[in-house]
């Protein structure tokens, strides 16, 4: 009788053992309610960062493409001793006189006009023309010996801007005789016309 509980007892342990560590991989309720409270309280925090980093990505991008548009456009007009135009267009083919989403690189050589570069912008910015740029049908006109014209002014510039940031909302592209460049700048809610140069 002594050897029979005393065997009983052993299988019991065994057993016991066994399960407990079968059980020791696992988690515990209250260790995956925690878990996930904290992956909610990150989430929270990190969901409105991702979407302003979005945002600043997105301005600085087209703000780049612009500037290579430009810089496109006055290749153009020296290599192929024409006149370029850097000008929003509705159908990607012809120059419009209004800002719009969609530009294009327009050459245009013993009067025939052919698109060679086109770029579309993110329909959350906005776009802002100089006093100069929109007295200039917002064109950007390179000569064949690469100096810009905008209307019959000599420099022009242009501000891409995206109300949904608080600070830094606006790039200014600006072009000139000597340089196209950008920059940074504050724009306000209402997204403010840049300066000429």
């Amino acid at each position: 009788m002594g050897k029979a509980r005393m065997s009983f007892s052993m299988e019991c342990g065994q057993r016991w053992r066994a399960s407990s560590r079968r059980r020791q991989g696992g988690f515990t309720l209250i260790e995956l309610m925690v878990t996930v409270a904290v992956l909610g309280i990150v989430g929270a925090i990190a969901v409105p960062a991702f979407g302003r980093m979005i945002s600043h990505n997105r301005l600085a991008s087209a703000g780049n493409e612009m500037v290579a548009a430009l810089q496109a456009a006055r290749a153009e007009a020296i290599s192929r001793r024409a006149t370029a135009s850097l000008c929003p267009s509705a159908d990607g083919t012809t120059c419009t006189a209004a800002a719009g989403n969609q530009w294009i690189v327009l050459v245009t050589k013993n009067g025939a006009s052919t698109p060679v570069r086109s770029v579309s912008l993110h329909s959350a910015l906005r776009v802002a023309g100089s006093a100069n740029l929109v007295a200039g049908n917002y064109r950007f006109d390179f000569s064949p010996d690469g100096f810009v014209r905008v209307g019959d002014k000599p420099a022009g510039s242009m501000a891409l801007c995206s109300p949904d940031l608080s600070a830094d909302n606006s790039v200014t592209i600006s072009a000139s005789t000597a340089r196209i460049g950008s920059a940074r700048r504050a724009a306000g809610a209402d997204c403010s016309a840049p300066g000429d140069n």
